[in-house]
């Protein structure tokens, strides 16, 4: 059990903690904060926790295969730039759940920007959960020292 649950879990600032890894499946050099995230009626997959990404964004791909469960929010002619490329977007929303290891699990929606693809072309990044839409709805902490993530309700009620 991480060390902060007691203090941090069940007093209003989280409902629950979660170990998270510190390697993007594929990418053993680059520490970063990911955790499983499962969507409403489809399956887990690991996201990168990125409080400097404006936006959540999820491969198209899943998008795509998922249909069923995304709600489209939009489609947007303005740019935003991914890691140098510039791509035009859908906005979706969905369901999304953390899964505690300790503590009570969150179930909240997020918003995501999915990039418009070329015919043909393969998305090849990672799925970030960003500030916009999704980090900046709950309240969050991190232990590094444990690799633990606190998260607590939907602070917009």
């Amino acid at each position: 059990m991480p060390r902060f649950d007691s203090l941090l879990i069940g007093n209003d600032f989280s409902v629950g903690s979660t170990y998270y890894i510190d390697h993007y499946p594929g990418d053993q050099i680059n520490r970063r904060i990911i955790l499983n995230v499962t969507f409403d009626q489809a399956e887990t997959i690991p996201m990168i926790v990125d409080t400097g990404s404006a936006w959540c964004i999820l491969d198209p791909q899943l998008v795509d295969a998922w249909q069923s469960t995304f709600e489209a929010i939009y489609h947007s002619s303005q740019p935003y730039n991914i890691r140098g490329n510039r791509y035009t977007a859908r906005y979706v929303r969905a369901r999304i759940t953390l899964n505690a290891t300790h503590g009570q699990d969150l179930t909240t929606e997020a918003t995501f920007f999915v990039p418009d693809l070329s015919p043909g072309e393969m998305w090849n990044e990672p799925n970030f959960l960003g500030l916009y839409g999704f980090l900046e709805r709950i309240r969050f902490a991190v232990d590094a020292a444990e690799n633990a993530f606190y998260f607590g309700s939907d602070i917009r009620g």
